[in-house]
């Protein structure tokens, strides 16, 4: 029985064109029919009604690069450093992206395995989240942010990263996280900005190693995304079979035909390249990679697009100050800063990024079938993209059928 009606203009994230007196019909955790209004009769009058007005029936947003880090809101005992703590604020914070019209989530940390699993249970308010684990990484490179600790401490305490050294390390490594619950492995290919001791362009991981984690991944059904800021890492880490090139803020064209060669998926993070060389309180060393990001980024956005590779939307938010997750949505602005046009990045967003969640097939897009993850928005965002920014715009959530957020 269907027990949702929704009305009004209508996003699908198949078609590049919308249709303006949409219908989408909901039954139990499905999409029963979703298309022109005039292509549905409703045969129950028990179903609940809402009216777009002018607003828009869309997917669910999915953001493919996010940090449930849960440190924002940990508290100040020990400076909030107590895992559990952590953990905690995270799980708060599962419920400020679900208002900002996340439906989907990607997460690099520990954090993700415990909060997907609360979720699926029905016992924690969230997103679904497709779990990384530790973010894998050598030392000394892009996430050795303690050089001060032995690799031993550092890995024993914190609950971002590993640090792992040799083949057969990067195999154990691999292990552990797919032992922990992961879906997919995250590795740090080249520097970046964060980072105290490396370089953006540092090339990390050698041919070795990286090939050993791709393939002890693949041992395991999935795939691994790579953290790239310079060309000759993410040409190195596409050559040994990762799937997803993160931020690729400086990539040449010989990176870009080998992504289009191997079907790799780019993920954006453009709101952070764009915007971090003007985010107050950095330190100096991060300040001044940063200055080089924006330029170098467009350019890559630029040569993704007309090679046609897959562009999905992610954002390297942590509900840090200057990466709120009720303002997750501004990476669908940044994408258009970048030149991206308003439609190419809602499907970034949705039907491109439940790619990489491997959840295609269930959710990404609103068509009949589908899981009935839906958002209504309070404006045209084909018009303009900013009635997507940020949770005060986003009017209604619905998780697999479940009204999540519905403001009249």
């Amino acid at each position: 029985m269907i027990s949702y009606i929704l009305k009004g203009r209508l996003i699908d994230a198949v078609s590049n064109e919308p249709v303006e007196n949409g219908l989408v019909a909901v039954e139990g955790d499905r999409i029963a029919y979703a298309g022109h209004a005039d292509g549905f009769s409703l045969k129950s009058e028990d179903a609940i009604v809402y009216n777009a007005g002018r607003g828009t029936i869309m997917p669910g947003f999915i953001d493919c690069h996010a940090h449930l880090c849960g440190e924002e809101n940990a508290g100040s005992f020990a400076g909030g450093k107590f895992f559990g703590d952590q953990l905690l604020g995270s799980a708060y914070q599962c419920g400020l992206l679900l208002d900002a019209g996340f439906t989907g989530i990607r997460d690099m940390s520990e954090n993700g395995l415990y909060l997907s699993r609360a979720i699926d249970r029905g016992i924690l308010r969230g997103p679904r989240i497709l779990p990384g684990g530790k973010i894998l990484g050598i030392t000394s490179g892009h996430i050795d942010l303690s050089p001060y600790m032995t690799k031993e401490a550092f890995n024993q305490s914190d609950h971002l990263c590993r640090l792992t050294d040799g083949p057969d390390d990067c195999i154990q490594a691999v292990r552990e996280q797919f032992r922990a619950g992961a879906g997919f492995i995250k590795i740090c290919a080249t520097g970046g900005v964060s980072s105290p001791v490396d370089r953006m362009d540092d090339v990390q991981f050698s041919p070795e190693e990286m090939k050993a984690i791709v393939d002890e991944t693949k041992r395991h059904h999935s795939y691994v995304c790579a953290h790239c800021s310079g060309y000759e890492g993410a040409y190195a880490a596409l050559q040994a079979g990762v799937a997803c090139i993160e931020h690729g803020v400086y990539l040449t064209q010989r990176e870009i035909d080998l992504m289009k060669e191997k079907d790799a998926t780019l993920v954006t993070t453009l709101t952070v390249s764009l915007g971090v060389a003007d985010m107050p309180g950095l330190p100096d060393y991060q300040a001044k990679k940063a200055r080089f990001c924006a330029e170098a980024n467009i350019k890559t956005i630029e040569m993704a697009r007309k090679a046609g590779i897959r562009i999905a939307l992610g954002t390297d938010f942590s509900n840090s100050p200057n990466t709120p997750y009720l303002e997750n949505g501004r990476e669908f602005e940044a994408m258009t800063r970048a030149g991206m046009t308003n439609m190419e990045a809602i499907k970034a967003g949705t039907i491109n990024a439940a790619h990489l969640l491997m959840r295609s097939h269930e959710t990404g897009s609103l068509e009949q079938g589908k899981l009935a993850d839906i958002v209504i928005a309070d404006g045209n965002p084909l018009e303009d993209i900013n009635c997507l920014t940020c949770a005060d715009h986003i009017r209604l959530v619905m998780l697999g059928g479940e009204i999540k957020k519905a403001i009249n």
